[in-house]
């Protein structure tokens, strides 16, 4: 048990702590382990491949969210691990398949692939109104690729590679590991597969330069480009510190979101300090009286909010 362990044993970087059953006597046990464990009261599975992992919950038959792990998670052993999403799709009510992945291969995997192939043959997800494939960066890739299998489905990709294929994107230097896939697979480039999506809405940086590219390449009139100006490879946190990634998440869900409708809630980036540090770093030296401006309106929009929170709080 886990009192037999010494204090070595019980760090991170112990090699006993590479085992799985060592991890399962120190670690809490995941989130989603509650619904599913021999005791819960939900309804799913956990199916293992040998590159992937696939979990699945049971909730509502109106909507089903597809997510898929981006490039951070794929290294991560914790016991505790979530798929991406996990807690914000279990707590609007709706079934999800969380995908995980063990490698950075930007799932160019005949096996998951094939997985895919036999849910769509025994009519899976058929079983659900909707079906929302989502994901970032990497999963964003994935999210775009896979929701070709079924046709419709909205896609939610934040800063994500259409390909890493080099004949079709020569100019992509990073992502090293993942260029030397195959990518001679099918689901290989987004550009055609979002054709079959409903709608697909995909935020990016414009500022970018390698994000605006990838997404550049997304043509077609059910797709929906967001900026989200300054925000870097990092789309999604941005949202989440603005607190605008929920109402932005649940419209992209039923297709309902406006561009308009985001541009409004993206003007609470004019307080964020990202914000700032990125005109800073783009403008400093080719518009250095432009970036002095930009300092000075953006101090006083924080003592402007500054001070209505002070006003609210009495």
């Amino acid at each position: 048990m886990a009192d037999d362990l010494s204090k070595e044993q019980l760090k991170p970087e112990h090699p006993d702590r590479k085992t799985g059953y060592e991890r399962i006597l120190t670690d809490p046990a995941p989130p989603w382990f509650v619904e599913l464990y021999p005791g819960g009261d939900g309804t799913g599975f956990l199916q293992k491949l040998d590159r992937h992992s696939i979990l699945f919950h049971q909730r509502s038959a109106k909507r089903l969210v597809v997510s898929f792990d981006n490039i951070a998670n794929a290294n991560d052993l914790s016991f505790a691990r979530e798929p991406w999403g996990w807690k914000f799709f279990r707590d609007e009510g709706w079934s999800h398949m969380g995908v995980f992945a063990r490698t950075k291969a930007w799932y160019r995997d005949p096996e998951i692939l094939s997985y895919f192939d036999g849910k769509v043959a025994e009519g899976f997800f058929d079983r659900f109104d909707q079906v929302v494939f989502a994901g970032a960066s990497m999963g964003g890739f994935g999210a775009l690729t896979f929701s070709a299998h079924v046709p419709g489905a909205n896609v939610i990709a934040f800063n994500p590679q259409t390909t890493l294929d080099e004949r079709l994107v020569p100019w992509e230097t990073r992502y090293r590991f993942g260029r030397v896939q195959n990518w001679d697979l099918p689901a290989s480039d987004a550009a055609q597969t979002v054709q079959v999506a409903g709608k697909a809405y995909v935020f990016y940086d414009p500022f970018f330069d390698l994000d605006r590219q990838q997404v550049q390449r997304l043509q077609g009139d059910n797709v929906v480009l967001l900026k989200t100006w300054f925000s870097n490879h990092f789309a999604a946190p941005m949202l989440r510190k603005l607190d605008i990634l929920k109402p932005v998440m649940l419209g992209a869900m039923d297709g309902t979101l406006e561009a308009s409708e985001f541009y409004r809630l993206m003007r609470a980036r004019r307080r964020l300090p990202l914000l700032i540090r990125g005109i800073e770093a783009m403008g400093s030296e080719r518009h250095p009286a432009l970036v002095q401006r930009a300092r000075q309106r953006f101090r006083m929009l924080r003592r402007q909010a500054a001070a209505e929170a002070a006003k609210d709080s009495q």
